[in-house]
C-alpha cells in the first residue's frame, strides 16, 4: 500500500535530504511545496497521510499554514508534523494550535525515520 507524504519546505538542501531518506520507505510517494499556498493546495488536491510543515516559508509562517489546514474539513484530519529550527516556544505554540508533534532541524534521521514509520507504516 502507498502513503503520499506532503512536506512544505523551501530549503533545497532539507527537500534534498527528506527525498534521499524517503529512498528508505518505497511505499512513500512525496510530493513538495515550497510556499504555503501552493501547500495548502497541494493537501486539498493529493489528501495526503501526513504533512511535514517547515515553520519559515516565503509567503507564510508554518503557523499560518497549519491554521489554514486545521480549519479546512478536507484537510483537518491529517496529521502535521512541524519542522523548524526554531525556538520551543514557537514549537510549543505549532503543536498548541494542532501540529501532532514536531521535529527541530537539524533533526536525528533515526527519529525522523520513526516518526514517518508511525504516521504512514
Amino acid at each position: 500500500m502507498n502513503h503520499t507524504l506532503l512536506y512544505i519546505e523551501d530549503d533545497d538542501n532539507n527537500i534534498s535530504l527528506v527525498q534521499a531518506l524517503l529512498k528508505r520507505r518505497p511505499h512513500i510517494e512525496l510530493h513538495v511545496a515550497t510556499n504555503g499556498r501552493d501547500g495548502v493546495q497541494a493537501a486539498l488536491d493529493k489528501h495526503p497521510g501526513l504533512i511535514l510543515l517547515d515553520n519559515r516559508l516565503p509567503d507564510a509562517t508554518g503557523g499560518e499554514i497549519l491554521r489554514k489546514l486545521t480549519s479546512a474539513t478536507a484537510t483537518a484530519a491529517i496529521p502535521v508534523v512541524a519542522f523548524s529550527s526554531d525556538s520551543g516556544d514557537i514549537i510549543d505554540e505549532l503543536i498548541a494550535n494542532g501540529a501532532a508533534e514536531s521535529v527541530a532541524k537539524p533533526f536525528d534521521i533515526h527519529q525522523f525515520l520513526a516518526i514517518i514509520d508511525r504516521y504512514l507504516p
